[in-house]
C-alpha cells in the first residue's frame, strides 16, 4: 500500500511509515515519554516529563481534513513502537493554513526520518486543501532552523525567543524533490507520486 511505506534509515534500520490514526493515542504517549528532557523542551516548549492528557489526545485526534498526521515505526521491536511523528493542524477545512510540528526520538535523530516524514505530510495536507504550514521554533534550535532552511521554509520573523516559518507546500514538494536525498527518500516520492497514495485518506 502506497500509505503504508517501508524505507530504511540512513544507517540501514528499517522503519514503516504510516498516517497516525486515532488508536495510536497510547503509543504516542509512551513515545513522548521517552524523549530526553532537552528535546521535549524544543518540542513543546516545557520541559516536564509528562504532558497532560487533553494535550496528548489532541495531537492523536486526526481525521484526515483538519488534522493530518503520520508516524514513524520502528520495526527491529516486538512492540512496533512510535519513533517519530508530524502534524498539519487547522481551525476548519476551510482554513488554507495550518500549523506543523515535528518530533523524533532522540535516538533517531540525524537518519533522515524528519524530511521523510515532511514530505508525506506536505504532499497528505496539499491534497485536503492545506496551501501552507506555520512552524514555530525556538531560537536556541539551531538544528530546527537548519531544517526549515534547507527544506525552503521562509522566516517569518521572531519575537526574540521564537522564529516562525512559513512553509508553501509547492515549494517544500518541490525542494524535497530536487535534492539526492538517498534510496528511501525516493521510495517516498515514488509512493506519493503513486495512483494510490491519497485512496484511503480520510
Amino acid at each position: 500500500m502506497a500509505r503504508d511505506i517501508l524505507i530504511e534509515t540512513l544507517d540501514g534500520d528499517p522503519v514503516r511509515l504510516r498516517p497516525m490514526v486515532p488508536a495510536d493515542e497510547d503509543a504516542l504517549r509512551h513515545a513522548i515519554s521517552q524523549l530526553s528532557n532537552r528535546s521535549r523542551y524544543l518540542r513543546f516548549f516545557n520541559g516536564a516529563a509528562t504532558l497532560p492528557d487533553h494535550v496528548v489526545h489532541r495531537l492523536s485526534d486526526v481525521d484526515g481534513v483538519k488534522h493530518i498526521a503520520w508516524v514513524a515505526i520502528d520495526e527491529t521491536k516486538a512492540e512496533k513502537p512510535i519513533i517519530g511523528a508530524v502534524h498539519a493542524q487547522r481551525g476548519n477545512e476551510t482554513d488554507k493554513r495550518g500549523d506543523f510540528s515535528i518530533g523524533l526520538l532522540d535516538a533517531w535523530h540525524s537518519k533522515g526520518l524528519a524530511r521523510l516524514l515532511i514530505a508525506l505530510l506536505a504532499a497528505d495536507s496539499k491534497k485536503a486543501g492545506f496551501d501552507e504550514l506555520i512552524a514555530d521554533v525556538l531560537w536556541e534550535n539551531k538544528k530546527g532552523r537548519a531544517l526549515f532552511g534547507s527544506i525552503g521554509a521562509k522566516s517569518m520573523g521572531s519575537d526574540g525567543s521564537t522564529i516562525q516559518f512559513r512553509m508553501v507546500l509547492d515549494e517544500v514538494i518541490a525542494r524535497i524533490g530536487e535534492k539526492k536525498l538517498g534510496s528511501a527518500m525516493d521510495t517516498v516520492l515514488a509512493a506519493i507520486e503513486g495512483e494510490d497514495f491519497f485512496e484511503s485518506a480520510a
